[in-house]
């Protein structure tokens, strides 16, 4: 009976100790990761502009800038054009580096259940679906990306 003692005292200390490594293993981890930030903040930058078409401004259009590696970043414009993308839901910005940008009208909106608005594609594909467009997000500045898109270029319509 003894031994059963001893036996279930040693697996005892042997899930205090494991426990104890897990847990320090995990507060290094939490403490890596409060010093450093998360490693996002520090590699994002404000950017904003304005977008028009045919030199007018273009409202209620999405404004995407797609890195080569990572999230991008996204804005609607206003009604005058303007937008400030935004990262995350709390972080706006887009990440330091060089993007593709694109821009669009399409959009789909519920207005009920099952019944829904979808605003057409009215940009040419070689602003969205076939961008041209590009942006280099510097950092530790405001950057500025005004964006004049010019009409007559083949529209395509995403699928439904």
């Amino acid at each position: 009976m003894r031994n059963a003692f001893v036996f279930l005292d040693f697996q005892r200390q042997h899930i205090r100790a494991e426990m104890a490594a897990k847990t320090g293993w995990l507060f290094g981890v939490l403490a890596l990761l409060a010093v450093s930030g998360c490693g996002g903040d520090q590699n994002i930058a404000d950017v904003g502009g304005r977008v028009t078409l045919d030199g007018k401004p273009l409202p209620l259009a999405t404004v995407e800038f797609i890195p080569a590696n990572g999230r991008p970043s996204a804005a609607k414009t206003d009604d005058d054009g303007n937008y400030r993308l935004w990262y995350t839901h709390e972080t706006p910005g887009a990440l330091i580096g060089p993007h593709s940008v694109r821009i669009s009208t399409w959009s789909e909106e519920q207005l009920a259940e099952n019944k829904y608005k979808v605003n057409k594609e009215t940009i040419p594909a070689e602003y969205n679906y076939r961008t041209k467009l590009t942006f280099n997000v510097e950092p530790d500045k405001d950057n500025l990306a005004n964006v004049d898109l010019k009409s007559g270029g083949k529209v395509i319509q995403p699928p439904n």
